[in-house]
């Protein structure tokens, strides 16, 4: 088999394409997945909110594709925590509470419980988390959600430690990978947690930092420590982007990152090739099948013909033909779509892709 001849190859490093990649690859299949760099979810808090999962469509389907996609975390090392039947309220940057139906560990512990002291814990060098603000919005805002917990504002200083400027992304690199800063930022921490039942930190624990480090950091400090998403990139959103990856390779799914797919070749009915321009000269690649989880980006791709895409998720012509048998679409704001987004139908439409894709996958191996 040629080297650049895969089943599935897969254009697109958002959830949806990570959750496409996911799918063919668990069924044993050879994968690419090619992406510039990460989707656009690590802009967001990582939150699955409960609005846009009422929103999404037929429950058995979504529950399925919930269902992978948390599985594929969990096996990531960085588990969602959530099911369908409940909600919870988690708080956001903003100082007030969002409802979630599934959220990373870290995240889903920051929910406003009775009789629970919280200390928001800020750093003096993070100019832009305001632990006063915070804890004095979320107080007010738990109270009218009905809760009895508390919410007090603390400080820490990290500037030997991490060096300047001091960002959640730096705190974040050096988490991962220096012991004895884990061990500073413990020590930093334990007297601003002292007498409460859990810390609430700006988003800063790791890159690539999996569930038992986290694990083993609250141990050591002996308390609970949840996680606010802060401004843009999200810490837990490239966690799990980071970790998501991370396991794809294992599976055996090949990441070529950093260049962009620049054509497709579609010639009667099927997609031929896909041409990455790599420096130096364009890499061909050649699949059984194809999925272009670009969002709205996969109209450069498939021209101004394109007009949507059936239920299988291949994408149409302005007349209504398939463009190509062994090509489908994913993400959110798909071409001619109705602008639906958020990470729930990134997901969704992920899966369902990813299962066509490799349900179709043998039809065209003679082409």
């Amino acid at each position: 088999m040629e080297s650049n001849h895969y089943d599935v190859v897969v254009v697109g490093a958002g959830l949806s394409g990570l959750t496409a990649a996911g799918v063919a690859a668990c069924q044993g299949l050879r994968v690419a997945l090619v992406a510039t760099g990460p989707g656009s979810f690590v802009l967001g808090s990582g939150y699955l909110k409960t609005q846009e999962i009422l929103a999404a469509g037929p429950a058995d389907e979504l529950s399925e594709a919930i269902a992978f996609f948390c599985e594929m975390a969990q096996a990531a090392g960085c588990p969602f925590e959530g099911q369908f039947s409940s909600s919870r309220h988690l708080p956001t940057i903003l100082g007030d509470f969002q409802s979630v139906t599934f959220a990373p560990r870290p995240l889903w512990n920051a929910e406003p419980r009775n009789d629970t002291s919280t200390a928001i814990v800020g750093i003096r060098e993070l100019s832009y988390f305001d632990e006063n603000f915070m804890a004095e919005r979320l107080s007010d805002q738990a109270r009218l959600l009905g809760s009895s917990c508390t919410y007090s504002a603390r400080q820490i200083s990290l500037a030997r430690s991490c060096g300047a400027p001091t960002t959640t992304l730096r705190i974040a690199k050096r988490f991962d990978y220096d012991a004895g800063f884990r061990a500073e930022l413990i020590e930093a921490l334990r007297p601003a947690a002292a007498g409460f039942v859990r810390v609430l930190v700006p988003g800063m624990l790791g890159l690539c930092s999996r569930e038992q480090q986290i694990a083993q950091f609250e141990s050591e400090l002996g308390c609970t420590v949840c996680e606010l998403p802060t401004l843009p990139p999200s810490i837990p959103g490239l966690r799990l982007f980071h970790l998501l990856s991370r396991h794809l390779s294992k599976l055996g799914v090949e990441l070529l990152q950093g260049f962009p797919v620049s054509k497709l070749q579609i010639q009667d009915g099927v997609c031929m090739e896909l041409e990455v321009a790599s420096p130096g000269h364009p890499m061909v690649l050649r699949g059984e099948c194809a999925v272009l989880a670009t969002g709205q980006h996969s109209s450069t791709l498939l021209g101004v013909d394109c007009n949507g895409h059936d239920e299988q998720m291949h994408p149409l012509t302005s007349s209504g033909s398939v463009m190509a048998g062994n090509l489908f679409v994913a993400g959110t704001a798909l071409p001619g779509s109705s602008g639906s987004s958020g990470d729930v139908m990134e997901i969704l439409t992920g899966h369902r892709a990813g299962s066509f894709a490799a349900a179709t996958r043998g039809h065209y191996a003679a082409r």
